[in-house]
């Protein structure tokens, strides 16, 4: 009988409260101890509890080792959340909040070239019109870039100075001169070239070469005037209305930038976001085979916009 109250009521009670807790501290002693009150000798006491024993202790173990032993059996991935806001430099934040707005002024300007005579930009509306613009441009970026047939003023002064104005609003946001020439060449070649600009015509050479290159030159020379122009306290021949037209000409991607960040007065949060998927979280969850109990798979990622 006392067996049976032991085996039926007492251990199944203790179990299920104060022996999975004392499990995770170094108190087996004390469990085995705590049986002296029980006329039975002192190897079958262990024996009776070997294997409970043995099931909670691997159980704590597991689960100090495996965060995921008790997440919910329905979801199948681990979130990992990076907010980038949090890591970047306060440089790397304005430059970043302009580029957003910079997209807008881009998609802007091919509405503006859409619109023109054709013997000027050398893009074929009728084309453009016949088919889809995905295909497009994916034909146009497998076909080049090649030497384009554009006006010399096009290549080698328009496409130059929009590198200079992409390299002087990076140096204004705070960059330094590789930074900011780099920030050209991703805006000019990625963003516009193999980006907007691609969905009307193939890239070309001399943009991918001259924009930024060239570009950088022209634009150290803006921010110099810029410092200068800082130095007279924004003032030119005693007009401080001419000193802010000066800025604006200066460097009006930038300007227009801030201006629509003021007028909008919308905040960007970015996150770099990682699924690492499990299989089966059952063998894990359900028995103490530490052979495999989770099996990892690769990772998805993604990015995340906020705009507030």
């Amino acid at each position: 009988m006392r067996y049976f109250f032991f085996l039926f009521i007492v251990l199944p009670l203790w179990a299920n409260t104060p022996l999975y807790e004392s499990l995770k501290k170094p108190q087996q002693t004390d469990n085995y101890n705590r049986l002296s009150s029980f006329d039975a000798n002192e190897t079958t006491q262990k024996k009776l509890f070997s294997s409970e024993l043995y099931e909670y202790w691997m159980c704590a173990l597991l689960q100090k080792q495996y965060h995921i032993y008790n997440i919910d059996d329905t979801k199948d991935y681990i979130v990992t959340d990076i907010n980038v806001n949090n890591i970047m430099s306060p440089e790397a934040k304005a430059l970043t909040e302009d580029t957003i707005y910079t997209q807008v002024m881009m998609v802007g300007m091919i509405g503006i070239l859409f619109m023109m005579p054709e013997s000027f930009t050398n893009w074929d509306k009728e084309q453009m019109l016949s088919g889809s613009l995905t295909q497009q441009r994916e034909e146009h970026i497998a076909a080049g870039p090649v030497w384009d047939e554009d006006d010399w003023a096009v290549n080698y002064v328009g496409h130059p100075v929009t590198g200079a104005y992409y390299y002087t609003m990076a140096r204004n946001d705070g960059f330094g001169i590789f930074g900011s020439a780099m920030y050209s060449t991703m805006m000019s070649t990625f963003f516009w070239e193999y980006g907007y600009e691609a969905f009307a015509e193939i890239p070309s050479i001399q943009d991918i070469i001259f924009t930024p290159l060239v570009g950088s030159f022209m634009g150290e020379g803006l921010h110099i005037l810029e410092l200068q122009l800082d130095e007279n306290q924004g003032v030119i021949w005693g007009s401080k209305t001419l000193g802010s037209v000066s800025y604006y000409f200066l460097d009006p991607i930038g300007s227009m930038a801030g201006g629509l960040s003021d007028l909008f007065d919308v905040s960007v949060t970015m996150e770099f976001t990682t699924f690492e998927h499990y299989q089966d979280p059952s063998i894990f969850r359900h028995s103490n085979d530490q052979a495999d109990p989770v099996r990892f798979q690769d990772r998805d990622y993604g990015i995340i916009l906020t705009f507030y």
